[in-house]
């Protein structure tokens, strides 16, 4: 028995092998398929079923792939825009671009259901579908969703760059090879990160607002206050107390702590055991 059948418009490059693979790749032995090429603008794809009792099961199947291909067709549209949208960006930064496009479009699970319930919908009533025509006439959104995941994409990315530069420079700062203190402890407490010497006793929060107002970036919450500190007293050594205090932790403090581990790698340890963590 006839199950659906697929019309693939014919192009002489990789997308189009790529799409043949996917559609033809199910890796079941009760659906049959078949590859006419006799028609002069498309090629057909044919899937057929010996029993009945699997009709839905395996068309549950094939619309999978199906979805699979309409992702590979937004990716592309995806590639197409920022090609030319934003051309000035430089090769190995479009390449990072683009795996984060691609990973954001196959990660897009409320889009997927969309593609998913679009197909359900048109085989309700056909048993033919010519995939290019499917993508252009029934799925008209995607070229603007495209355009809103290419800008979603340069927007993580700039932040991830301006974070990148961010650490950059603080590092700068904090590798100076003033002599500072032997060590500090960093402890979460009265929900906020506080600061004590070797001997377990508290450090004032030292201010400096022209140096906290040339690092501060504009899309990264932290606390200047406890970085400057770090910074200005440069500790050989840095114990984080804070294995139990992480997951309360405020966005703020979090961000913090990142940028204290990026910051001063080579110089924390941490601690889970002593009788600060324990209380």
């Amino acid at each position: 028995m006839e199950l659906l059948s697929l019309e693939i418009d014919r192009k002489d490059n990789i997308s189009y092998y790529n799409i043949i693979n996917i559609l033809t790749n199910l890796q079941r032995d009760d659906i049959s398929i078949m590859l006419d090429t006799q028609n002069n603008d498309y090629d057909k794809i044919i899937y057929s079923i010996d029993n009945i009792d699997n009709k839905y099961e395996c068309t549950d199947v094939i619309s999978s792939k199906i979805n699979n291909i309409i992702k590979e067709y937004m990716i592309e549209e995806c590639y197409k825009y920022l090609d030319k949208s934003y051309f000035y960006f430089e090769d190995n930064e479009s390449v990072i671009i683009k795996q984060n496009i691609a990973e954001e479009v196959n990660n897009d699970i409320k889009t997927s259901l969309i593609f998913k319930n679009k197909i359900k919908e048109y085989l309700q009533d056909n048993t033919t579908i010519n995939i290019n025509g499917f993508i252009k006439f029934r799925l008209k959104f995607i070229n603007s969703y495209a355009a809103q995941v290419v800008e979603k994409c340069i927007d993580n990315y700039l932040i991830k760059k301006e974070y990148s530069n961010f650490i950059n420079i603080l590092k700068y700062f904090s590798e100076d090879d003033t002599e500072g203190r032997e060590s500090i402890n960093i402890m979460f407490k009265n929900d906020k990160l506080q600061i004590y010497d070797e001997n377990m006793k508290k450090i004032s929060l030292i201010s400096n607002i022209e140096f906290s107002q040339e690092l501060e970036p504009s899309e990264i919450v932290y606390d200047e206050s406890i970085i400057n500190l770090i910074i200005t007293v440069s500790p050989k050594k840095i114990i984080m107390h804070l294995s139990n205090a992480y997951e309360n932790m405020d966005e703020t403090s979090k961000n913090t702590v990142d940028i204290i581990n990026k910051l001063f790698i080579d110089r924390i340890k941490f601690c889970t055991d002593c009788e600060y963590c324990k209380n």
